[in-house]
């Protein structure tokens, strides 16, 4: 008996190798199409940010030029990236139409070689069974034989039990003969078998090796193309930098602040400077002179107009009284249009008719004396109505 028959070890390595390699495959075209979605999806981005983008109207000369070269280069960078998106998506569909074609392969080719392993199984047990078969109806001739032996050696035995035990003998041969003639057809049948499944699996053999020199030599030539195609990107990116660059490098920023500056001059005049005149306090005695025209005063245009503005008397409000002591201050009181000399003091109780209220904090009054000036708003209050 054969004890390497029925063993397909060899099959089930080249099975497992195969197995593997369409995996590997599966896991590169896998790759492939998230690198192709990736750049496809980054690519398209850039050309609807190059296409929505907008410049400003007020950009000119050579920057304008710059910022359009940066606009076009972007929008041109997108198209090359969805380009070779393109491209490795082709890679992609190759492989994949591989992939598919192999998988089939192998499985008819595991289909067939299941079917036929079965088969020659089959025959080993056929013939296993037929061996046994054989040796079973030798043992039982053997026994008839030597029971004829025993009967003819017998001096009284009896013509019947000799006829009887000759027939024995006689069916005892063609029983084994018969066993062992079924015992060599089952070996024919398992040898047939046998060479059928060799030959079937020196056939797959030879596919599966063409099939894997196929398959390495596609893998081998598609990296070769991706690399070419990243190159090719490479390249493309480095000449729309350049580009960039050249637009930048002929910006003149001298020159395009003196053409902005020429674009935007209004051809006006500059305005008339403001020039500080102090306020007379003599001018504050006369009863003409009200809160509107001191504070106008203090802040003079260098024109001639200015001193012939009108001027309007104030009117009283109502009588206050002083709460507290204050003395007039030798600084500015009030940022905008309160001087010094617009200040005056008081005394604690000192009745005074308040003239006009400039805010939350000062008060125009004019005292028992006629003086007119400012006082801090707290530190009056309203005189009560005597009855």
């Amino acid at each position: 008996q054969n004890v390497e028959v029925g063993n397909f070890g060899g099959w089930e390595i080249i099975s497992q190798r195969m197995k593997e390699a369409n995996k590997i495959t599966a896991n590169y075209i896998d790759l492939l199409k998230q690198v192709a979605s990736a750049m496809d999806t980054f690519g398209r981005a850039l050309i609807k940010t190059a296409r929505d983008s907008r410049l400003p109207d007020m950009e000119h000369g050579e920057l304008k030029a710059s910022l359009l070269a940066a606009r076009t280069s972007v929008e041109y960078w997108g198209q090359d990236s969805v380009d070779a998106a393109d491209a490795i998506t082709t890679e992609v569909t190759q492989l994949s139409q591989y992939l598919t074609q192999a998988k089939l392969i192998c499985k008819h080719a595991k289909e067939q070689a299941k079917q036929r392993q079965q088969q020659v199984r089959e025959g080993m047990r056929r013939v296993q069974q037929a061996q046994r078969e054989s040796q079973k109806k030798l043992q039982e001739l053997m026994d008839k034989e030597t029971n004829k032996l025993r009967v003819d050696s017998k001096p009284d035995a009896k013509p019947k039990e000799l006829e009887k035990a000759l027939q024995a003998g006689v069916r005892s041969v063609e029983a084994a003969k018969e066993a062992e003639l079924q015992h060599k057809d089952a070996v024919n049948f398992h040898n047939a078998v046998l060479n059928e499944w060799c030959s079937y699996a020196h056939s797959g053999f030879n596919t599966f090796q063409n099939k894997e020199e196929h398959r390495v030599r596609l893998v081998r030539d598609s990296l070769w193309r991706i690399a070419n195609i990243c190159s090719l990107f490479a390249v493309q990116l480095d000449q729309h930098q350049e580009s960039i660059r050249t637009a930048l490098i002929h910006v003149d920023v001298a020159k395009e602040l003196s053409t902005w500056v020429a674009i935007h001059k209004t051809l006006q005049t500059p305005p008339i400077p403001l020039v500080y005149t102090p306020i007379a306090r003599s001018s504050l005695n006369t009863p003409s002179a009200s809160f509107s025209t001191s504070a106008r005063s203090t802040l003079t245009e260098v024109s001639e107009d200015s001193d012939s503005s009108g001027r309007s008397s104030p009117i009283p409000l109502y009588k206050a009284r002083a709460l507290y002591q204050f003395s007039a201050r030798n600084y500015s009181a009030c940022v905008v249009v309160l001087q010094s000399e617009s200040e005056v003091s008081l005394t604690e109780g000192q009745s005074l008719v308040v003239m006009d209220v400039c805010n939350a904090e000062w008060s125009l009054v004019r005292t028992n004396t006629g003086v007119l000036g400012f006082v801090p708003s707290k530190f009056i209050t309203a005189a009560p109505v005597s009855t």
